[in-house]
């Protein structure tokens, strides 16, 4: 199988990795339109014996599941159209090249790799978006802050990340999706402040509620646009104006994490100048030293 791989040669192995990421993206979208259209017929079949009004209900929520689960394979559909057609051109220009040099393969190597990247982030946020979606209990553990929190400011892939209060005490959550949470506002607040702009991890408690906030001195998002952007593959105008713009699943996925842990998620203005992210959970504790402490 070694030998076979290898005779396929730099253009085949790259046709072949295209294709079987593309095909996996297709089957995942297939499986997640027959489990939700599947889910919904037995809905209809469980209630049927109730009558035609049950029927009629059942019927409306097949409909809007099948609007629902179109405009999510339009939308998947145009996000991976970008980096598959990316990918396409530079092949073709590869293909023209009867005998190409080393130096113009690593190119288009380079770029191909890239668009895989972000075809492959693509499908592991619409993956993580399915698993939330069957709403399965999230296991949650005791964890210490501010040591949980103060791991984002040093973590070199998010960048510089400045820490502000973090208040001593416990929370009881999912460290996994949690971590998804904050890891995706940091990143979003990057992207909008540039690698020189300025991001803030900061939170505080209030009546056994923790509050998290993550603030960037970017552009910032306009009060129309705020609850538009945890709408799945939606994002504000200025992160279309960057070519380092997410999917527009991360705010999404984020918004799902939260409201599993029974809290709530929302965007206001940043005393940075930009956008503030917030998210609040209940279950917070305070440490003993700080009890009876403002």
């Amino acid at each position: 199988m070694r030998d076979a791989w290898s005779r396929l040669g730099l253009r085949g192995r790259l046709g072949l990795t295209v294709a079987t990421i593309v095909l996996t993206a297709i089957a995942f979208v297939v499986l997640a339109v027959r489990r939700e259209v599947s889910e919904a017929i037995g809905a209809v079949l469980i209630g049927g014996a109730i009558g035609l009004v049950v029927a009629f209900v059942a019927g409306r929520m097949l409909d809007e599941a099948s609007s629902r689960q179109r405009q999510f394979v339009a939308d998947a559909s145009h996000e991976l159209r970008t980096p598959l057609t990316a990918i396409r051109g530079q092949l073709e220009v590869l293909a023209r090249d009867e005998s190409p040099d080393t130096a113009e393969v690593r190119r288009v190597e380079g770029v191909v790799m890239v668009e895989v990247t972000r075809i492959e982030r693509l499908v592991d946020d619409m993956l993580a978006l399915a698993r939330l979606d069957e709403g399965e209990p999230l296991p949650a553990v005791e964890l210490r802050l501010p040591e949980f929190l103060r791991r984002f400011g040093e973590d070199p892939a998010l960048g510089a990340v400045a820490l502000g209060e973090l208040p001593a005490g416990t929370l009881r959550a999912d460290p996994e999706r949690l971590t998804q949470v904050i890891r995706n506002l940091v990143s979003n607040a990057r992207r909008h402040a540039g690698p020189a702009g300025r991001v803030e991890l900061s939170a505080r408690t209030a009546g056994g509620r923790l509050t998290v906030r993550v603030d960037d001195d970017g552009p910032g998002i306009p009060p129309s646009e705020r609850e538009r952007v945890f709408d799945r593959f939606q994002r504000s105008a200025a992160a279309r104006d960057r070519v380092s713009g997410g999917s527009g699943l991360g705010l999404p996925i984020a918004r799902s994490i939260v409201e599993q842990h029974g809290g709530r998620i929302w965007i206001e203005d940043s005393p940075l100048g930009g956008a503030r992210v917030a998210f609040e959970l209940d279950g917070f504790e305070r440490s003993p030293a700080q009890l009876g402490t403002a």
